[in-house]
């Protein structure tokens, strides 16, 4: 496996040994369990100094492709949504204008995905709306915003629709979605989401596509006027450093 055919030939050596290792692993001449040899061995395979190696492995690390365990060696693995989104961490944070980039994100996006959740849902999927509706409700009745049910309600929705990539996109944005919710929606209103989410949820069971996509653009329109109430300005808005004056709404659905 690793043999002299790898030795390293070009100026950035930390780098053209991620692109060996990479290629690697989408050859599946490494996958997701094998430890990779000692620093030393690896070093002298790759003909690069260790300090050289240990620059492309923590390349490697945040890329999510190798978890580096303390006196344990270093183990391949595929990225996951937790790795994916690390660069999205606080972006939402002294960026007025991320917030609004977001929500214009989701209307692009999400009607679509509902649309094809509706024509792709089966009696097993709508069962899983049904509960997942049942979850929301046990909220609201018991004075409660919707927190994770609300999250995962969405993310049901792309399972349904069935497209793996659309359904990394969303998982990928989890943390954003989250953010979002706890620092931009600070008030919410859980009856209101939970109204928009059961016409959402009718739509897709009744494998009614265009309906299940204007039940998710009217939502996401309250989500944006939420939003504005807020103090967040439209994504196509001139920058305005000078704090608001407005009034902080309760909040609404997200």
């Amino acid at each position: 496996m690793f043999d002299a055919d790898l030795a390293v030939k070009r100026t950035k050596l930390a780098d053209e040994v991620v692109a060996q290792l990479l290629r690697m692993i989408r050859e599946r001449r490494l996958v997701p369990g094998d430890r990779l040899p000692p620093e030393r061995q690896l070093a002298q395979t790759f003909q690069v100094s260790r300090a050289s190696l240990r620059d492309a492995i923590r390349q490697l690390e945040l890329l999510g492709y190798v978890d580096v365990r303390q006196g344990d060696g270093s183990v391949v693995r595929m990225p996951d949504a937790n790795t994916l989104s690390q660069p999205f961490l606080g972006l939402l944070s002294g960026r007025p204008h991320a917030a609004s980039d977001l929500v214009e994100f989701r209307r692009i996006l999400e009607p679509q995905v509902a649309a094809l959740a509706a024509r792709r849902c089966t009696s097993a999927h709508a069962t899983q709306l049904e509960h997942a509706l049942d979850a929301q409700r046990r909220r609201v009745e018991a004075g409660e915003r919707l927190g994770s049910e609300d999250l995962e309600f969405h993310q049901l929705i792309a399972t349904i629709g069935g497209n793996a990539t659309v359904l990394a996109v969303t998982d990928t944005l989890r943390s954003l979605l989250h953010e979002l919710r706890t620092k931009h929606l600070t008030g919410d209103q859980p009856r209101l989401g939970l109204q928009q989410h059961v016409a959402i949820a009718d739509a897709i069971r009744g494998r009614d596509d265009a309906a299940a996509a204007a039940a998710m653009h009217a939502h996401l329109d309250a989500v944006e006027a939420s939003l504005l109430l807020e103090g967040a300005p439209p994504s196509d808005a001139a920058p305005n450093p000078a704090p608001t004056d407005r009034p902080r709404s309760q909040g609404g659905p997200a």
